[in-house]
């Protein structure tokens, strides 16, 4: 870990509220309020060589971005929501909350948070969706986005973008309950050296056809997100594959990445309800879309049901219910073509809610049925055993953590037991080889292990979300992982913090560094995270069970 990090984990630590260097800045658009609340803290700047995912002062190592609950706040607004960003050199931590509208709203703002270098410049960039956020025009609970710059001294919050499906140039319109930001994904889909970024609307009505969704691409530019040029894609769509039906669910997850080995990323979206109900043999899609010089391209797509990966699964009683549930991509074999992994938490192992993962091969031809490998802890080298409510592969992330150039896949199953511990959550590692993902060398990770802090605890989650980031920049990427269940001392019970632990990434796999940090110790005079992990940014989010 670098020293920078270490000192502000080391300032966090919990104790009396830290107290903010200024009030708390609103920033207004097109009628909707962002809050920003500011408190300094002492680090060492760092200068970083390695690869990042979400570097937003430019510094060469990531910084965290990640959404919790508001608790005990004192603010101008009423708070739907809030992200809390730490840095690995800008010398303050920065806390994002969402407008209570008059109209009212819940705690949507953070639903979705995702790191992306919008603009082509050195920063990365922090989206963050807010599902239920209101329209001020018609008053309908439709979502939004918000869109702030990075810099050398950190996120330029007063220079924040919004967009909604009333903001000019944005296809659709906002009603109720399209959940319009409930999923996002940053890649560089159309080649130009800015990354673009897709938006989930899975509740969007497509016709009459409710909650059939959508997915909205804004694409970079000179000088970040714009909307000439945005897309709006949905199953209705020439060239868009399978059809507009009442509770697809299109949209809820979402993934950019290089699948066919050329300039541009290919979009990946799961439709997390599809066929449900109408076979036995499974139920969900995912659909992959090729990047173009022009963005998504309407021409060669292809898409798999969970029925159709029913034969690969072994048959018999494994069956993948709301395949895509969870989205990634990762060059898993060093070929160039990255692998697409899908999780299906909610499968059938034969354990209701036992879990899998479906690593679907990379290739020029796009998706299929029979290209596709898999995994379960029945899985040969995987650890553990599926049970009830495991929720194998809730939540996902790849990257190389072994330093071989191959991607690896991190598995979070926050609804495993340890021992008689329900819901305590369990961390599994897939590696990359040359024949792409396999279980051999798998690692599974929970709280009793001797380099984790805390102990296994009944509603932990430990596994709700997962990142793989360079915190360190020394050697390969490292990991973060979320217990947002985790209550700490000075917590109400049944109002727990949260928390999150790191590791760093080796030649063997991933290493715990007895490294945590918890919601209660980011508390201020202003507001207490609660639930503090429920996401954590990085190149998609969204989606999970």
């Amino acid at each position: 870990m670098s020293v920078s990090l270490v000192a502000v984990l080391a300032g966090l630590a919990l104790g009396a509220p830290a107290r903010a260097a200024d009030d708390v800045q609103v920033i207004t658009r097109d009628g909707v309020v962002l809050q920003h609340h500011r408190v300094a803290k002492a680090t060492t700047p760092v200068r970083g060589n390695g690869g990042t995912r979400s570097d937003f002062d430019g510094d060469g190592v990531d910084d965290l971005a990640v959404s919790s609950e508001p608790m005990n706040y004192d603010l101008p607004h009423g708070a739907t929501g809030l992200v809390v960003v730490r840095y690995s050199s800008a010398p303050q931590v920065d806390y994002l909350i969402g407008g209570q509208s008059p109209e009212g709203g819940s705690s949507g703002f953070g639903s979705a948070v995702v790191a992306g270098n919008f603009n082509g410049d050195r920063y990365d960039d922090l989206a963050i969706g807010n599902m239920d956020e209101v329209d001020p025009g018609n008053k309908a609970h439709a979502g939004g986005v918000w869109v702030i710059p990075g810099s050398s001294v950190g996120l330029l919050v007063g220079a924040a973008k919004h967009f909604n499906q009333s903001s000019a140039g944005v296809p659709g319109a906002s009603e109720n309950y399209d959940w319009f930001g409930a999923s996002l994904a940053a890649g560089d889909i159309n080649g130009d050296g800015r990354e673009d970024l897709a938006i989930g609307a899975y509740g969007e009505a497509i016709g009459t056809k409710t909650a059939a969704g959508s997915v909205t691409v804004l694409y970079g530019g000179s000088t970040g997100l714009t909307t000439t040029g945005a897309q709006y894609l949905q199953q209705d769509q020439a060239g868009v594959p399978g059809a507009a039906e009442r509770d697809d669910y299109f949209g809820y997850s979402l993934a950019i990445g290089n699948v066919d080995n050329n300039r541009y990323k290919d979009l990946v979206i799961g439709a997390l309800r599809e066929n449900d109900g109408v076979s036995y043999h499974g139920s969900g899609m995912v659909t992959l879309m090729w990047g173009s010089p022009t963005g998504v391209s309407s021409t060669g797509a292809t898409s798999v049901t969970g029925a159709a990966v029913y034969g690969a699964a072994g048959g018999g009683d494994v069956i993948a219910w709301h395949l895509g549930a969870t989205l990634a991509v990762g060059d898993a074999n060093g070929d160039g073509l990255g692998e697409v992994v899908v999780g299906a938490p909610g499968a059938q192992t034969p354990h209701l809610n036992g879990g899998l993962v479906a690593v679907f091969t990379g290739r020029t031809a796009g998706l299929s049925g029979t290209e596709v490998r898999i995994f379960t802890q029945w899985t040969a080298g995987v650890p553990g055993t599926p049970e009830n409510d495991d929720h194998f592969g809730a939540s996902l992330a790849t990257g190389d953590v072994t330093g071989d150039g191959r991607a690896d896949v991190l598995v979070g199953s926050p609804g495993e037991e340890v021992g008689p511990t329900g819901q305590a959550g369990v961390i599994t590692l897939l590696k990359g080889s040359a024949a792409g993902v396999t279980g051999s060398g798998a690692q599974a990770f929970d709280q009793n292990h001797a380099d984790i802090p805390g102990t296994v605890e009944r509603g932990d989650q430990f596994g709700k979300s997962v990142a793989v980031l360079n915190l360190d920049d020394t050697g390969p990427l490292d990991a973060v992982v979320a217990s947002p269940g985790e209550e700490v001392a000075g917590d109400t019970p049944g109002y727990a913090s949260g928390s999150m632990v790191t590791f760093h990434g080796s030649t063997g796999g991933l290493v715990p560094q007895f490294v945590s940090w918890s919601g209660g110790s980011l508390r201020t005079d202003r507001i207490w995270p609660m639930g503090y992990g429920k996401r954590v940014a990085g190149p998609q989010s969204g989606g999970g069970f």
